[in-house]
């Protein structure tokens, strides 16, 4: 596995621009996240300003709004705002936009970044399309780059 990404230059841009989707995805989540929690927890927020980043109401809440985020973009639109700007696109295997529940199924390990990372990894060691994650392959989906699908 380790050799194919080495000389794969595809392969490599795959895995960059979703992680840099990702960074623009997890920013516009981030700042989501605290207006919504400065708004929910205003009074505590005035009270004691250092509650807000709790270490339980902070992440469970943005793990929540990634998923849901993850989940309508893509099934809406086949991408995130981040992949869109990336060029990037989920489709299933039909090159379709995934359904509500297909989206969900590819999106429930962004709950924490444990579970994120494993998933990563399952996806890497199991599969032989290096493109998709394991919840990937459970939801038969993929993330393609619209420049490839545009040339073919």
């Amino acid at each position: 596995v380790v050799e194919r990404f080495e000389k794969d230059p595809h392969l490599q841009e795959h895995w960059i621009k979703r992680v840099i989707a990702y960074a623009i995805d997890s920013i516009i989540v981030g700042v989501a996240t605290s207006l919504l929690l400065i708004v929910a927890l205003f009074p505590i927020f005035i009270t004691n300003p250092d509650a807000f980043f709790n270490l339980v109401s902070f992440p469970f809440a943005m793990g929540l709004l990634y998923v849901l985020y993850f989940t309508f973009t893509e099934s809406f639109r086949g991408a995130t705002i981040g992949k869109g700007l990336l060029d990037l696109k989920v489709t299933t295997k039909t090159g379709e936009n995934p359904s509500f529940e297909k989206a969900f199924i590819r999106n429930i390990s962004k709950i924490h970044w444990v579970l994120l990372l494993l998933d990563l990894i399952g996806g890497v060691i199991t599969s032989r399309d290096l493109h998709q994650k394991y919840s990937d392959r459970i939801a038969n989906t993929t993330v393609t780059s619209i420049t490839d699908s545009v040339k073919t």
